[in-house]
């Protein structure tokens, strides 16, 4: 049985008549905390370790802070 969907906020930029154009809320959150979390992960020296490896837990980082973010708007938080 698959996870069920995570909640993605809807579309971060809507435009035209088609309600699903444009990236995620969920992507664009990810997308904006990602940098941060490179930064935070070169300064510590966690390339060596695992090359794509680090990537990918960089890339699941950022996911985890846009669930946090999509979580505190939906509870009203600012």
């Amino acid at each position: 049985m698959a996870a069920p969907k995570p909640n993605d906020g809807g579309t971060a930029f809507p435009g035209g008549d088609d309600a699903t154009y444009g990236m995620s809320l969920r992507d664009y959150f990810a997308g904006q905390a990602l940098p941060a979390i490179l930064e935070k992960r070169l300064d510590g020296g966690d390339w060596d370790v695992a090359g794509a490896g680090a990537l990918f837990r960089a890339a699941t980082d950022a996911y985890a802070a846009a669930d946090a973010m999509l979580d505190a708007r939906e509870r009203g938080a600012s």
